[in-house]
């Protein structure tokens, strides 16, 4: 179906509630171009669910770290894993990354971007963790945060999710990163709108 009619198909989808929920072959066969349209041609009011890949996540968030869970889904008069259409082109562009987690209001933010990455000296760092990590060398979870952080924006909850550590070592990698003037760590929602692209 091509975006003309993927853009018919959403508008009848959401006729009822204004939300669209795709099925995960629809959603997966979105590029980024096609995603971008449907925002710009969606009304501001039309809802996704987000996809079952990403749903997967959030109940693995749920209990690994049911705080952060609770301080984004724990709303029960709103339905969890329902967000603004405009989030579309950031969830198919950032595949292992997915919604990100960078408004959080009752727990601590662990949201980066590159921008984060501190300095020249940083620069030189994440240099030679790209160089082991095309030598095909071990990286620790320090190391393969900082690549991570250097390609594009993610959340420590994602990052442990796709890597498969806990959220604690995740945190942990973030705390040597800041000890070691690598990067730099903004907890508060606020401090973070500026860095999310959507």
């Amino acid at each position: 179906m091509d975006k003309n009619d993927l853009l018919v198909w959403c508008v009848k989808e959401s006729e009822d509630n204004g939300l669209i929920d795709f099925p995960d072959d629809i959603f997966n066969s979105i590029d980024e171009e096609t995603a971008d349209f449907l925002a710009r041609n969606l009304a501001a009011t039309n809802f996704i669910r987000l996809p079952g890949k990403e749903r997967a996540f959030f109940e693995w968030l749920k209990e690994s770290d049911s705080p952060v869970w609770n301080d984004l889904w724990g709303n029960p008069e709103e339905e969890p894993y329902v967000v603004g259409v405009s989030f579309l082109p950031l969830l198919v562009k950032n595949t292992g990354r997915g919604y990100p987690i960078c408004d959080l209001l009752e727990a601590e933010n662990y949201y980066f971007d590159p921008a984060h990455i501190v300095d020249k000296e940083a620069k030189f760092y994440i240099e030679s963790v790209q160089k082991r990590f095309m030598d095909k060398k071990e990286l620790t979870n320090a190391q393969m945060l900082a690549l991570e952080i250097s390609i594009d924006a993610i959340d420590i909850w994602h990052f442990a999710y796709k890597h498969k550590i806990s959220v604690p070592e995740a945190k942990e990698a973030v705390q040597t990163l800041v000890d070691d003037s690598i990067l730099v760590h903004l907890t508060e929602a606020e401090h973070l709108a500026g860095f999310i692209a959507f």
